[in-house]
């Protein structure tokens, strides 16, 4: 997959280093030192020995057809390179374990922002750094740990505690419920969100919870007593990493009463599936993500003045966050409290 190919392969196959360089502006891509994906189909005769190694032509079509500057801009693109390039570093010590950001991007857990920099493992013995790798002497028990291909990873659930202390309070909190809400799925396969959440989802989280996170929890060295209190917090109903951090702040600043994915309806049948509602004051949250309008059209727009408009007309009041109102607690805040100001009387319910 992805035409990956190493420096020892195109040596061995008569292209030379100086062709290698002069590929990289053309159809070789570098992922890491040694490490490569051929990306295109050129009509360079001096990189005909490189063509050799293309087997994923759906990855070259890619590349073909999309302009060099979308490529860049696309974030799912950016985060599978990085996913290839932890996958095929070649200079993994025995014992190396990948963890933190490093980690998360194994599992698709979302953070905000492609993590650039060096990857990250933690190894029993030995510590060091370099441009490529950032390898800590910590110990993770056997527990914690799980095969991904041929590497050795911490598991999702302790990958995201660890992400606490790594990215932040607000970062490894979105990370949780994430991670919360695909073991919920994984375990109990009968769910299809869209249709809405049965009575018993979060008693299941619960159960979850209780059997898989405290555990891990307790095998922390240290904050644990942090990650305990986050855990109990946590909603997997968060559908979105705008989601989770607008329950962050909402629990930051002791805001109860709070319900997330409410259907509303009114006198016409069904409005909307709310982000947040707090019935005593009558307020919804609605968030968007990064890029929510991005290419999606007038179409989505129109439908969703539609439905602002029959919320208004139930009584509601309505709050709508851009993802960079979340990320700063007193913008938040701000915001929030001028809209809503009624909440100020349910502060402190989460003591």
């Amino acid at each position: 997959m992805y035409n990956i190919v190493f420096f020892r392969e195109l040596e061995s196959a008569g292209v030379s280093t100086r062709t290698i360089r002069q590929a990289q502006k053309c159809c070789l891509l570098k992922l890491c030192s040694g490490v490569y994906t051929v990306i295109l189909v050129c009509g360079d005769d001096s990189h005909h020995r490189i063509a050799r190694f293309i087997e994923d032509t759906a990855w070259t079509d890619r590349h073909a057809r999309t302009p060099q500057q979308e490529l860049q801009d696309d974030y799912h693109y950016r985060e599978l390179l990085r996913r290839l390039r932890i996958l095929h570093y070649p200079r993994y010590r025995a014992d190396d374990t990948v963890w933190g950001k490093s980690a998360a991007m194994l599992h698709g857990i979302p953070l905000f922002g492609i993590d650039s920099g060096p990857i990250s493992v933690v190894h029993p013995r030995h510590s060091s750094k370099t441009r490529e790798i950032h390898r800590s002497n910590r110990f993770v028990d056997d527990a914690d740990r799980i095969g991904h291909s041929h590497l050795e990873v911490t598991s999702p659930i302790r990958t995201s505690l660890d992400l606490i202390r790594i990215r932040g309070q607000q970062e490894g909190f979105a990370a949780m419920e994430f991670v919360l809400r695909q073991g919920i799925f994984a375990r109990f396969s009968a769910f299809e969100p869209k249709f809405g959440y049965p009575p018993e989802f979060l008693r299941l989280a619960r159960r979850e919870l209780v059997d898989n996170w405290y555990p891990v929890v307790g095998r922390l060295t240290t904050g644990q007593a942090t990650a305990r209190r986050m855990s109990d917090a946590l909603n997997p109903k968060s559908e979105s990493i705008a989601e989770s951090y607008c329950s962050f702040n909402l629990k930051a600043l002791r805001v109860g009463g709070f319900d997330q994915q409410v259907t509303i309806y009114d006198d016409l049948g069904f409005v909307s599936r709310t982000d947040f509602v707090h019935r005593a004051t009558m307020t919804i949250l609605e968030v968007d993500g990064v890029g929510k309008y991005v290419k999606v059209g007038r179409e989505l727009m129109n439908r969703e003045s539609d439905q602002h408009n029959r919320l208004l007309g139930l009584g509601y009041t309505v709050v709508r966050f851009r993802f960079k109102e979340l990320l700063n607690l007193s913008v938040f805040a701000t915001k929030l409290f001028s809209q809503a100001p009624e909440l100020r009387k349910h502060l402190g319910a989460w003591e």
